[in-house]
């Protein structure tokens, strides 16, 4: 995807994830598993991992969106069954963005030197109380916020100098991780609320893998 498509509206539907016809599929995913691969070999050079990163930000807010369109829109806000999640899929994206623009995207510019970058860091209190208002904002708010701010962090990032890089990558992969597990949180939600009623037995794991997890 380009920076140009970035700048689009995120759509809250899955129509812009489908793939299009004729789309090589197989191609891609050898060319993606070499490149993978390149980056796990001692002489990778580090332009690969900025590749990946500034792809990844030029998706927008589309894989967010993808784990939240997969539940009814009337459960976005709703409390999920316990065992699932303590916080509603919508609070998770709406945590995820809120910290982007507020965090990363400062981060990345004061690391640019441009003024008034400060002025936009939310202290942690101040991101907690935002956090908790989190039901003030609409579904589609939180998903523009989203992408428009991965489009102002990719616009400034395109062309960064060495040095802002060697700064921000560690921020820049923390956000990522960051978004993965609010992702897993959704997707948790939105695969299993069908199979967890709200009198579920307690302590029994939906999957073997949720015994790990509980003993975290």
């Amino acid at each position: 995807m380009s920076s140009r498509n970035a700048t689009r509206p995120q759509d809250l539907g899955p129509d812009g994830l489908k793939t299009g016809a004729g789309t090589p599929i197989l191609d891609a995913s050898v060319e993606a598993t070499r490149r993978a691969s390149d980056l796990c070999t001692r002489d990778a050079p580090r332009t690969a991992n900025r590749a990946r990163i500034l792809a990844w930000l030029a998706e927008g807010a589309r894989e967010v969106t993808w784990a939240l369109c997969s539940l009814p829109p009337d459960r976005w806000a709703a409390p999920p069954p316990a065992r699932l999640s303590h916080w509603p899929a919508l609070r998770h994206a709406r945590h995820v963005a809120l910290r982007q623009a507020h965090v990363l995207l400062p981060t990345v510019r004061q690391a640019l030197g441009e003024a008034g970058a400060d002025t936009e860091l939310l202290s942690p209190p101040e991101l907690e109380q935002a956090d908790a208002a989190w039901a003030l904002t609409s579904a589609e708010d939180i998903v523009r916020g989203f992408g428009e701010t991965r489009f102002e962090l990719l616009q400034r990032l395109e062309a960064a100098p060495d040095e802002a890089w060697e700064a921000v990558e560690w921020p820049l992969l923390n956000a990522r991780q960051h978004e993965l597990e609010h992702a897993a949180a959704i997707w948790r939600i939105a695969l299993n609320w069908d199979r967890v009623s709200r009198t579920a037995t307690p302590g029994v794991p939906l999957h073997p893998a949720d015994r790990l997890e509980e003993s975290h």
